[in-house]
């Protein structure tokens, strides 16, 4: 059983897409919406340099480029990993080419410097996907496994890898296929009190958040036990608080740039 749930492994285990389209773009509509009209003008203006007409599709596009020379560079920026036994993460855990971490810091420090360019249109991409990515927690996950890429597990039924399914997998469990009943659900936590709380920190902060996560996940990880519908259930508040978490931090580092739009 091991040796064929490991061929399936490899079989499904090409680098997943955190949160998967659906939660990418929760994450882009639900930060647009905190942003001042003007401020919303702002990523207006940049997307205009784009093909995309909404910024919530523009915020997948960092997962399309899978193929493309010119962007090759990217590939490592969509995570950063950690030893088993290492109990925080930091700098020092992003290599010399960069991780998720560096590549938040870089396109923010971009967009201060330019905030109205095509050059900076692609650094606004770039920030508001990497952000998503940070906050699914197996994108600081172990490095022996590729976060979660090499480690099986049967879901629903089906043969999969845990990376993907706390990519999508989970979401679609809980519901998320009816994407503005889910969006409209979640909407009401984005209250002036878990804002407060989540709108502070830094990327490490936030890495750190995942790697407990991640934690919890491989402490009660029992290879070959089929996962079903009750561990969705376990893990909803945490995957949906991650995704609010996510467009809370996004909202807040798009209005530390334009500060200057705060007010319509």
């Amino acid at each position: 059983m091991r040796i064929l749930l490991a061929l399936f492994v490899l079989l499904f285990s090409g680098a997943s897409l955190a949160f998967g389209q659906i939660g990418h773009r929760m994450i882009c509509d639900l930060a647009y919406e905190q942003l001042s009209p003007a401020q919303q003008s702002r990523v207006d203006a940049l997307l205009a340099h784009t093909e995309f007409d909404s910024f919530a599709p523009a915020c997948v596009w960092a997962d399309r480029l899978r193929g493309q020379e010119q962007y090759d560079f990217a590939r490592p920026h969509h995570y950063v990993n950690i030893g088993r036994d290492d109990q925080v993460i930091t700098m020092e855990h992003c290599p010399d080419y960069g991780c998720v971490l560096s590549a938040i810091q870089h396109h923010f420090a971009l967009l201060q410097q330019d905030s109205e360019s095509a050059k900076a249109a692609e650094s606004l991409k770039f920030l508001s996907h990497f952000v998503g990515d940070l906050h699914q927690p197996l994108h600081v996950g172990y490095d022996f496994d590729r976060g979660g890429n090499d480690t099986g597990v049967i879901f629903m039924g089906e043969v999969r890898n845990l990376h993907g399914i706390w990519d999508t997998s989970i979401l679609l469990q809980l519901g998320f296929r009816d994407y503005q009943a889910s969006i409209d659900r979640l909407r009401p936590r984005l209250n002036d009190s878990n804002l407060q709380q989540w709108q502070q920190g830094d990327v490490l902060d936030w890495a750190n958040e995942s790697v407990q996560i991640v934690k919890q996940i491989y402490a009660e990880h029992v290879p070959g036990k089929h996962l079903d519908e009750r561990y969705a259930l376990r893990h909803q508040n945490t995957i949906e608080t991650r995704l609010l978490q996510a467009a809370a931090r996004l909202a807040w580092l798009l209005q530390q740039l334009w500060p200057e739009a705060e007010i319509n």
